[in-house]
């Protein structure tokens, strides 16, 4: 991804109306919840060289999204999917399609799939392209009249390009850009997020006064990520930090929710009561009880990032031990030691006895 790091944001228009701006931060969401459910793990990042972009982590490419609504029309046709605006200086915005082409000419290989996703659907003509691609076969092979429809339209806004970079970009973006109606639409899309978030976490406990505020919580983060300005060029974790949001949050929040339940803090409780005294595994109980409601703090990532560390170190910890597996005093060092030389920032709230409470949750 150095290319997609390291190259400026092109300008965009001042905000669009709330209701779309809402629309894009709940179809962002709702792209996090699918990708959850099929077993998908990638970074979000919004408003990134495009409305949304998504990475899977240790990977050099990524995907581009355009997340259009429309109240005026009932479909997407190639006259307004190509329409152009013009400047105050007299020149040309591009098109939502030729935005889309720039990602292809301006990331080459970092760029391998391109979407623009609507509240309306595609006319027949727009919606022949996709059937052909989405078939993984050839446009200009199965319908040549309409490729070179598309080329010549695409040509009116980038007329100035050597032909030959024009036509290998062309190739990438008529093979790998797709348009299609996505599941949400104006009148009703904050119901949908909502009755999505609540079965992928699949736990009759998320039918909580919380249920509501950790949904919020990560809408509200994707808005404030939407929102934040950066300056180019970025590393990927600086990058992360202040644009991205995992969809691994979805995982770590049913986690949470199937682990932190008041058998988990009895069973502790039960087995530490025989070997420390009560002010030590008490205070331990309330830090895992502090600790699970962090966890559910979406604003917080490097509180995530901190545990998910913590948690691996425990585990090459005890493969690393087996033999020792039934001495507490000496793996817990070992993870200490560890954890406090792991090189990766840790969150300030991680002492001790932190460490020692989610290693009981993790053992018992």
């Amino acid at each position: 991804m150095q290319t997609i790091l390291n190259s400026s944001l092109r300008e965009k228009a001042g905000s669009d109306s709330y209701n779309r701006f809402e629309y894009q931060a709940h179809w962002i969401v709702y792209h996090m919840i699918q990708e959850y459910k099929n077993g998908n793990d990638y970074i979000i990042f919004c408003e990134f060289h495009d409305d949304m972009a998504k990475s899977k982590q240790g990977e050099s490419c990524a995907e581009f999204f355009q997340i259009k609504t429309s109240a005026k029309y009932k479909e997407w046709s190639f006259s307004r999917l190509f329409n152009r605006t013009k400047k105050q200086d007299g020149s040309y915005k591009h098109s939502f399609l030729g935005f889309i082409f720039y990602n292809f000419l301006n990331f080459k290989n970092e760029c391998n799939k391109c979407h623009f996703v609507s509240n309306i659907g595609m006319d027949t003509e727009v919606s022949t392209w996709q059937s052909v691609i989405e078939d993984n076969k050839e446009l200009k092979v199965v319908n040549p009249d309409l490729y070179k429809k598309i080329r010549e339209l695409l040509l009116l806004e980038y007329a100035n390009i050597e032909p030959d970079i024009f036509n290998e970009c062309f190739e990438s973006f008529v093979q790998n850009t797709f348009l299609y109606q996505g599941d949400l639409s104006l009148d009703n899309y904050e119901k949908i997020v909502a009755g999505e978030f609540f079965q992928a976490l699949d736990n009759k406990d998320i039918y909580t006064s919380n249920s509501n505020k950790i949904l919020r919580d990560i809408i509200d983060e994707v808005r404030k990520k939407s929102k934040t300005l950066i300056k180019m060029p970025i590393s990927y974790t600086s990058l992360v930090r202040k644009k991205g949001v995992s969809s691994e949050v979805f995982s770590k929040l049913k986690q949470v929710m199937s682990s932190s339940d008041s058998s988990l803090y009895d069973r502790i409780e039960s087995e530490l009561s025989n070997s420390l005294p009560p002010i030590t595994y008490k205070l331990i109980i309330r830090l895992l009880k502090k600790h699970h409601q962090k966890l559910l703090d979406i604003n917080d990532l490097l509180y995530q990032e901190t545990t998910l560390n913590l948690e691996n170190i425990i585990d090459e910890v005890l493969i690393e031990n087996i033999t020792d597996i039934g001495n507490v005093k000496v793996l817990l060092e070992h993870i200490k030691k560890k954890f406090k030389a792991s090189k990766t920032i840790k969150h300030p709230d991680f002492n001790d006895l932190l460490v020692e409470g989610i290693f009981y949750e993790k053992t018992m």
